[in-house]
């Protein structure tokens, strides 16, 4: 063999075993890739939904001395996941500041405690179909009569909004009173802490759902009142929030949840819930309409 055909064969043998290595590495990606999957592989595979979740009756209600969960959204997400013949796992309770994060950081395949969806959240995760939307009123004390005849003027630097970090009252805040200034308390503060802060006259208004606020008048009546009753500052569609770009598992969710709000099921829900939890919340409609005979 002649040094032309052995140099040759070492560019051919180069050339070949280029090939194979750009091959293996391909396969071996492509593998690792499949492996990882997405969420809604991960939860197929395994029969199990994993939900964490924020405490927040009526939607997720948690007992304090037994730990043991309840609530509309409990509900809702447990029977949308039995009839996809699914388990749930509510395995962590997180505040409303850690919704995307704990999502990104693979702590759980949804939240599943009811969900308002904003431009922020929808920047970085997905959300189903809302299951009902939620009215926010504004909130004073029973005493204070500035606000009664129009409680945007709480769009003043004079006065104060209570909020907590990450959660839609800040929201709102920012967006719609952005002059006020506003007393923030931390993540994972109880949502009866805004109303606190105004009956004890650390701040002048906050937003909260009625039938939250509702329920804290119940057991302090005469301390705060509602001053948008007529029409709320602002309504929420309620939804699960999951990771952005899970299109498969969002899908197969909203059409869970689609078939619990057409066969009556969240309606007679909604019914028995707000016995004990007058709400003023706003039910979807119908997407048909009965042909009048």
């Amino acid at each position: 063999m002649n040094n032309i055909q052995a140099n040759w064969l070492k560019i051919v043998g180069i050339i070949v075993l280029v090939i194979l290595i750009a091959f293996v590495t391909v396969k071996f990606t492509s593998r690792s890739q499949n492996q990882k999957g997405s969420v809604y592989t991960g939860v197929v595979n395994s029969g199990t939904i994993r939900s964490c979740y924020s405490v927040y009756p009526p939607y997720l209600i948690k007992d304090p001395n037994t730990g043991k969960l309840s609530g509309i959204f409990y509900d809702i997400v447990n029977k949308a996941s039995e009839n996809m013949g699914l388990q749930v796992d509510w395995n962590a309770e997180i505040s409303f500041g850690e919704l995307v994060e704990a999502l990104n950081s693979n702590r759980c395949d949804i939240v599943g405690s009811g969900i308002w969806p904003n431009s922020a959240r929808g920047k970085s995760a997905d959300f189903t179909v809302p299951v009902f939307y939620a009215p926010l009123h504004a909130y004073v004390r029973a005493n204070d009569f500035r606000f009664d005849n129009n409680y945007r003027i709480a769009n003043d630097s004079k006065y104060t909004i209570s909020t907590i970090d990450g959660e839609t009252a800040q929201i709102v805040a920012k967006n719609q009173f952005p002059n006020a200034k506003t007393v923030q308390l931390p993540q994972l503060t109880d949502v009866s802490q805004m109303l606190l802060n105004v009956a004890d006259g650390k701040a002048d208004m906050t937003f909260a759902e009625p039938a939250f606020a509702n329920l804290y008048i119940k057991n302090n009546p005469g301390k705060i009142k509602s001053v948008s009753a007529s029409k709320p500052v602002v309504a929420y569609g309620s939804t699960i929030i999951l990771k952005k770009g899970e299109v498969e598992l969002r899908s197969s969710l909203d059409t869970a949840l689609t078939e619990l709000l057409n066969n009556g099921y969240i309606d007679q829900l909604l019914d028995n819930y707000e016995k004990e939890y007058p709400s003023g919340i706003l039910r979807v409609g119908a997407p048909y309409a009965i042909p009048a005979k």
